[in-house]
């Protein structure tokens, strides 16, 4: 039973989102110290298996556990070596006092102390670790710590044993493999990919936990792109019924991607229970938005259930389309509504609106058919003209479009992914939406990012499979 909770901190300490953890409690545990005269430090090649992590951390766990120290006694050395998990003890010159660590696996935990005139060193994550040492404040030397784990295997042959237990859906297998590629191979470019494994199997397992973990390291240690963000939403659409809190970097609300935005509102609108900070957010999307009556209706069950009665049913009324009467206080009735609806039909003010509407269309028509003569500049003038006079009628997802394909075709391609981007945040049709993504990657291919346009193929690939945008998205892929 010890060594099962004992592996349970080190499968802690090892998860991809632990880096935080402070490892001076589990260190100042450790009441044994044993000595040794000092072997060479071998390492086993070994392949792995897909239950080879298991035993690893078990290694590990054990080497935690007795306390071993690896007891330099010479100052003459500048490179020291230790096993992972264990100590590495090394005696000071006289007047040593303090160090500095210069170089270390970035995103890694360390514990280091300087006690008796000797600096101890403990990491759980293999790599190299340069000190300087000064005495006094002066610069005395540099040394460097060699940390390494006592089996040898590739990082191909570890990626291999996660992808087995992904594709077996063996969520512990995969936990396990990911936490020895944490330790063997800190900081690789393979973490955001291992994540998003992880919180997939996780969503779909209903742990609530890993998925917490995961997302609290890729907060921590890299930047979430858009596509990583809907990747991230999908994993969780799978969790209905299970009480979980949406990922903060998930409540940003984006200007420029509405879209995004509703995918977010509805994942939390899709929860047994919401947060504060979630329903902050509601908030802002329900300002921002016009068809906003379900968000109202959630806002208003919200705010009722949380003791504030009024607010709820402000939501509730406006989400019926109750309008509230500043003047008197009191409530518009809907059939009132309708007959102002009606009278409202012969006013001046309606027909302006009709008038509108038909330079807006005209503008728009100009500008298709410029575009489809190939006469792409003067396709851009007339949509901005029709933008300019738009009142969310239903062709502004089309004008976008049109727009981002004009400065698509005139090589202007920052400016079309802008375009894309809006009119994939209106358009609702899903065979469209596969076409804006397969245009935005080949965007993204043409400015060089190639990683970003391998993101929007691969999304179109794996949520419209049935497209022919799709196969495309395949091609290209395999062009890259």
């Amino acid at each position: 039973m010890k060594r099962f909770a004992y592996l349970c901190i080190i499968l802690g300490l090892c998860s991809c989102t632990n880096l935080d953890t402070d490892f001076s409690n589990v260190f100042e545990s450790v009441q044994k110290e044993q000595k040794e005269v000092l072997p060479e430090l071998k390492t086993e090649k070994i392949v792995l298996n897909v239950y080879a992590p298991e035993g690893i951390l078990k290694s590990i766990s054990d080497r935690l556990k007795s306390g071993y120290v690896r007891e330099y006694t010479g100052t003459y050395r500048t490179n020291y070596e230790v096993y992972v998990g264990d100590y590495v003890s090394i005696p000071l010159n006289i007047g040593e006092d303090t160090y500095n660590v210069v170089s270390y696996p970035t995103g890694v935990q360390y514990d280091i102390q300087i006690k008796d005139n000797k600096l101890r060193f403990r990491s759980l994550y293999q790599g190299n670790y340069e000190l300087m040492l000064y005495s006094g404040g002066a610069f005395s030397r540099k040394i460097k710590i060699d940390n390494k784990l006592n089996y040898e295997f590739t990082e191909q042959n570890n990626y291999d044993i996660i992808s087995q237990s992904y594709a077996q859906r063996n969520l512990k297998g995969l936990n396990d493999g990911v936490a020895i590629h944490r330790i063997a191979f800190p900081n690789s470019f393979r973490d955001k990919e291992l994540s998003f494994l992880l919180i997939d199997l996780a969503a779909k397992d209903g742990n609530t936990k890993i998925i917490k973990d995961e997302i609290n390291f890729l907060k921590k240690n890299i930047s979430l792109s858009e596509y990583d963000k809907l990747q991230l939403i999908k994993a969780l659409e799978v969790m209905q019924g299970v009480n979980y809190e949406v990922p903060s970097e998930l409540l940003k609300y984006n200007d420029q991607s509405q879209g995004l935005n509703m995918d977010v509102a509805k994942l939390i609108m899709n929860k047994p229970n919401i947060m504060p900070s979630e329903a902050a957010f509601l908030e802002i999307v329900y300002k921002n938005t016009e068809d906003n009556k379900q968000i109202g209706q959630v806002l208003g069950k919200w705010y009722t259930d949380n003791g504030n009665a009024v607010k709820g049913r402000q939501y509730l009324n406006n989400s019926q389309t109750v309008e509230f009467n500043t003047s008197f206080g009191n409530v518009v009735k809907p059939e009132e509504e309708i007959q102002i609806t009606q009278e409202e039909i012969q006013t001046p003010a309606q027909s302006l609106e009709e008038k509108n509407y038909a330079q807006y269309k005209k503008f728009f028509n100009d500008g298709k058919r410029n575009f489809d003569n190939e006469n792409y500049v003067e396709a851009v003038m007339y949509f901005e003209k029709a933008l300019g006079m738009d009142k969310g009628y239903n062709e502004q997802k089309d004008v976008y479009f049109y727009m981002g394909q004009s400065h698509f075709r005139t090589g202007d391609y920052s400016k079309a992914v802008t375009e894309l981007k809006k009119s994939l945040n209106l358009e609702k049709n899903g065979e469209k939406k596969a076409e804006i993504y397969y245009n935005i990657g080949m965007l993204y291919e043409k400015l060089g990012d190639k990683d970003q346009a391998r993101n929007y193929f691969t999304y179109v690939i794996q949520n419209y499979k049935d497209s022919p945008w799709s196969v495309k998205s395949s091609m290209k892929i395999l062009q890259q």
